[in-house]
């Protein structure tokens, strides 16, 4: 364990050299002494030690007592006032600074050593109060923006989803229309604003259904690369530096580009008259003495992802809340404040580890750490987005919804799609129609549902009586009906509301092609 840094302010030189070796004595560290109260300033912004033994008469326009009063709380420096007076007006002033302690002149040497031990664990245990005071606030965030979140993301992405595929209908009717098209492309980029705003939410609450796969870092961040390049623009250039033998993550693909976008986007922001984004990644490992002092981390193996820009940096009040929700230095109506809350919320659901290291003038580093994976790689293709897969043979999906609205656009999606349509409000009406004997090729429902039977228990009673038949759930909050610790139960397919027809389209067409498969 390192020594403890002090600092000595004392104008008698003598004393000053003298304690200086009585300290060197015990073990402790001196990283100055000075003899003003305006170089003792300059030099507590510069060391930042761990304890400060003031004389209070010094040389100067300060004494000992105003140089402590100057020092910034927030950096919960100690102060021990070394003095050979003790006029009740001295002290009075001396009070006032809630200094950690006395040492009246002459004090022997372990008097020193006591009173200097004795600070230095009550400093210890009020860190560590602080820090658990710090993670109890963390934690009452996300429960209010989590609350917040779920009591709106149901309702809200119900709304949406009808905008959005009315929308997609709309498009559709007007293609001989290409200037009312682009009203309605207009419209569809606005609803996807306040569909990335839930998502966002969800998100930094830890609440968003995350399916990780065994993920070559490295390969999506060069396949990323030409994305990043035309979002950012012709000023800011953009480098990437990843080993050839990076290790895999344990990681959901879709959500680490979203992240990556989102501090990309951050850094573009931060470098208004352009610069230079470099993504590096490495193999990382955080071991126990790192995990004690972060406890949050699990010590063990972990893939760095780090996004760097040469922008404007932040201060550091600005970065101990860059992780906050709705905290923006943005003018209003030019960021919400949730992008990099976005990227905090899913590494943290990912069983991950997030830094940010900034200084003003010169830069900012994101650091990512992802856990790494122990498996293969999971080769899952993503659908070719190029051609909208329609329905085979006559196929029939069974749409349960309790939202009239949503069910009736879901029923008009899918008939476009070539899909026979049974339709039913709630589950006990979809186990009659099941009962009835018809073909049925999937079951697409909702995860809430009225009448005391929610989207899995549907499911689970379906597939009793049609073991063969498959099931794509649609939810715009599901909280812990088909997640568990986060994360999709093994097997379970989902569709986010609000969805977009192409999305339903390859979506559907996934979870029959499986049934072909297997």
């Amino acid at each position: 364990m390192p020594s403890a840094q002090i600092m000595l302010v004392e104008d008698e030189r003598i004393v000053a050299l003298h304690l200086q070796q009585q300290l060197s004595t015990f073990g402790y560290e001196v990283i100055a002494n000075v003899a003003r109260g305006d170089q003792a300033l300059q030099k507590i912004e510069e060391k930042r030690p761990d304890l400060i033994l003031m004389d209070i008469n010094i040389e100067g326009e300060i004494d000992g007592i105003e140089t402590a009063a100057r020092i910034p709380p927030s950096y919960h420096i100690p102060v021990v006032y070394l003095t050979a007076y003790s006029e009740e007006a001295t002290l009075e002033r001396a009070r006032a600074t809630k200094p950690y302690g006395y040492l009246l002149k002459p004090f022997s040497e372990r008097e020193l050593h006591a009173t200097i031990q004795m600070v230095l664990e009550r400093c210890r245990m009020e860190n560590a109060l602080r820090t658990s005071e710090e993670r109890l606030r963390q934690a009452q965030k996300m429960e209010i923006v989590g609350q917040l979140a779920g009591g709106v993301a149901h309702d809200f992405n119900n709304i949406l989803a009808v905008i959005y595929g009315n929308l997609d209908l709309l498009d559709e009717a007007l293609a001989d229309r290409p200037d009312l098209q682009q009203i309605v492309q207009n419209t569809m980029k606005a609803a996807g604003r306040g569909a990335s705003l839930t998502h966002q939410l969800l998100a930094y609450s830890r609440l968003q259904p995350l399916d990780p796969r065994v993920l070559d870092v490295s390969k999506l961040i060069v396949d990323m690369t030409q994305l990043l390049q035309r979002t950012l623009g012709e000023t800011v250039a953009v480098e990437t530096h990843v080993p050839g033998d990076l290790w895999k993550s344990l990681i959901d693909p879709n959500q680490l580009e979203s992240a990556l976008l989102n501090m990309a986007v951050n850094a573009r922001d931060a470098m208004p008259n352009g610069g230079k984004l470099v993504i590096e990644a490495r193999n990382a490992i955080l071991d126990a003495s790192y995990a004690e002092e972060h406890l949050e981390v699990m010590p063990g193996r972990y893939v760095m992802l780090a996004v760097t820009d040469t922008g404007i940096g932040m201060s550091k009040e600005v970065a101990g809340r860059a992780l906050d929700p709705f905290f923006t230095t943005k003018p209003v109506g030019q960021g919400t404040g949730l992008g990099l809350s976005m990227v905090y919320g899913f590494v943290k659901q990912s069983k991950g580890h997030i830094k940010i290291y900034s200084e003003e003038g010169h830069g900012t580093t994101v650091k990512l750490y992802l856990p790494a994976a122990t498996g293969q790689e999971d080769n899952r293709l993503s659908p070719d987005r190029s051609e909208l897969p329609t329905a085979k043979d006559g196929e029939v999906v069974l749409v349960v919804e309790d939202d009239t609205m949503v069910l009736r656009l879901a029923v008009q999606l899918l008939t476009r799609l070539g899909y026979r349509t049974v339709e039913a409000y709630d589950g006990p009406a979809a186990i009659v129609i099941l009962e009835q004997g018809g073909r049925i090729d999937l079951l697409f429902t909702d995860v809430v549902l009225p009448r005391g039977m929610n989207g899995t228990a549907l499911a689970a009673e379906a597939k009793r009586r049609r073991p063969g038949l498959k099931v794509l759930y649609m939810s715009g909050y599901t909280a812990n009906a088909i997640i568990h610790h986060g994360v999709l139960d093994k097997g379970v397919h989902l569709l986010t509301k609000p969805f977009r027809k192409v999305e339903l389209a390859h979506k559907v067409r996934q979870v029959l092609d499986e049934t072909e498969q297997q």
